[in-house]
């Protein structure tokens, strides 16, 4: 048998994700794929793979799997540590965040819950078989497709691998793991927000909203001060496209962030539209999280999506050998400049604090 990850307990929300599937909008088929891409993005760097190969994604709760068949080696893409439990001697190892892992046959390991943030990655080594629909593997849940079966990860489910792990001597660290913000989300105003007042509009980005329970990979419902339309435009217009990061104002006021699954159409006026480069942080958001909107122009968001890229860059390029806990990196220390000056034993006014000084 190829080598292959069993689903020992899947998490919460957990699925098979990738970049997305894309130029099938007018179908009305969601994009999809990873909720934080820059994750995705990083974790695959980990383990070697291209950026956007597929990966298991979870949501707060990480899943518990098992080494089915030869060995695996997995990228831990999240602020979350794991416990590995060896087979042979049943012994367990502490497994940090940002870090990779290899499974031999029969050891299991177990995600432990999120530290902070709302979604992970467990990236796989080489990558998963599995069968594209409309060229991505990314499951959409709601329509049945993508993944192993087309649902979410469920206890049981079996992941063949494209390849069994490489042998190495030492396991990757990523010594400049991604510190990810979601207070601040940057947008650009419109294309509906002439359907509010200048008042309306100055309150959405200077007022807080909270997240509300209602979150998921769909959209993020917000909670705090409504941002009420003019009382000549209202709350629904003909229906017209929408995107990943599009915020709606329904009748309500209260505005609703649309999510990677987000639906294709909709009939509420949209006041905004989150950058791209804060799209990532969106698959961060939990309930309860506090968030401000600040708007820029198009000059300021390709700006930030330029220095985005070279965060991203920055962080892959810290990715080295781990030695283990408390281990001493040696080629960090050999590259290292140990000594502060040169002194003469000969001569006791080389060494500070000397006798002759008392």
């Amino acid at each position: 048998m190829d080598a292959a990850l069993k689903i020992l307990s899947p998490g919460l929300m957990s699925s098979i994700q990738d970049k997305g599937r894309f130029g099938f909008g007018r179908f009305g088929v969601p994009r999809s794929g990873a909720a934080d891409p820059v994750f995705l993005r990083l974790g695959n760097a980990l383990v070697g793979n291209d950026p956007y190969e597929a990966a298991i994604e979870f949501r707060f709760l990480g899943p518990t799997v098992k080494a089915e068949a030869g060995s695996v080696c997995i990228g831990l893409a999240a602020d979350a540590a794991a416990e590995l439990t060896r087979a042979q001697t049943q012994e367990k190892e502490h497994v940090s965040p940002w870090q990779t892992v290899t499974l031999n046959e029969g050891d299991t390991l177990k995600v432990m819950p999120l530290s902070k943030g709302a979604s992970g990655y467990l990236t796989i080594e080489g990558g998963l078989q599995l069968m594209p629909v409309l060229n991505s593997t990314s499951t959409y849940a709601r329509a049945g497709i993508g993944g192993t079966n087309g649902s979410l990860l469920q206890a049981n489910d079996i992941l063949k691998l494209k390849t069994k792990a490489t042998p190495r001597e030492f396991e990757k660290i990523m010594n400049k793991a991604p510190q990810v913000s979601t207070d601040l989300l940057h947008v650009i105003l419109g294309p509906q927000d002439d359907y509010f007042s200048d008042e309306s509009v100055t309150g959405f980005v200077s007022n807080s909203f909270k997240v509300s329970s209602d979150v998921d990979r769909m959209g993020i419902r917000l909670e705090g001060t409504p941002v009420n339309s003019l009382p000549e435009k209202g709350n629904d217009l003909i229906s017209d496209g929408l995107v990943a990061g599009a915020i709606q104002i329904p009748g309500n006021g209260l505005p609703i962030i649309l999510g990677a699954d987000c639906h294709l159409v909709g009939g509420y006026p949209k006041i905004a539209t989150v950058i791209s480069a804060d799209l990532f942080r969106l698959g961060q958001l939990g309930p309860g999280a506090d968030i401000k909107f600040k708007s820029v122009t198009l000059e300021q968001a390709q700006a930030k999506y330029n220095d985005l890229e070279k965060y991203i860059e920055t962080c892959t390029h810290s990715i080295q050998n781990y030695y283990g806990e408390g281990a001493i990196n040696l080629v960090a220390l050999h590259g290292s400049n140990l000594i502060s000056g040169v002194v003469d034993a000969h001569s006791p006014g080389h060494f500070p604090g000397r006798l002759e000084d008392t």
